[in-house]
């Protein structure tokens, strides 16, 4: 069966380190499995750099560590026929 389409409340419950809960809204993003997450991380790490250029460079170091995994169709913004 594949995997409903869509937003999917409450797919993920998110805790902190520590254990505790985080409540409020969310969103998991995966980005060495969905090149879509990939390029919504990127573009935050742009949009971040100005107030925030520690956690830009750690985001486009992690990036550049796992965009390698992707196949190269997925890079390039392409589905596989």
């Amino acid at each position: 069966m594949s995997e409903p389409k869509g937003l999917i409340p409450r797919k993920y419950d998110v805790v902190k380190s520590d254990g505790t809960p985080v409540t409020g809204d969310y969103f998991v993003l995966r980005p060495g499995r969905d090149p879509h997450a990939a390029a919504a991380l990127r573009a935050y790490a742009n949009s971040v750099g100005e107030d925030n250029p520690e956690l830009a460079r750690d985001l486009f170091a992690w990036l550049d560590s796992i965009e390698g995994t992707l196949e190269p169709h997925d890079l390039a913004g392409e589905f596989p026929p």
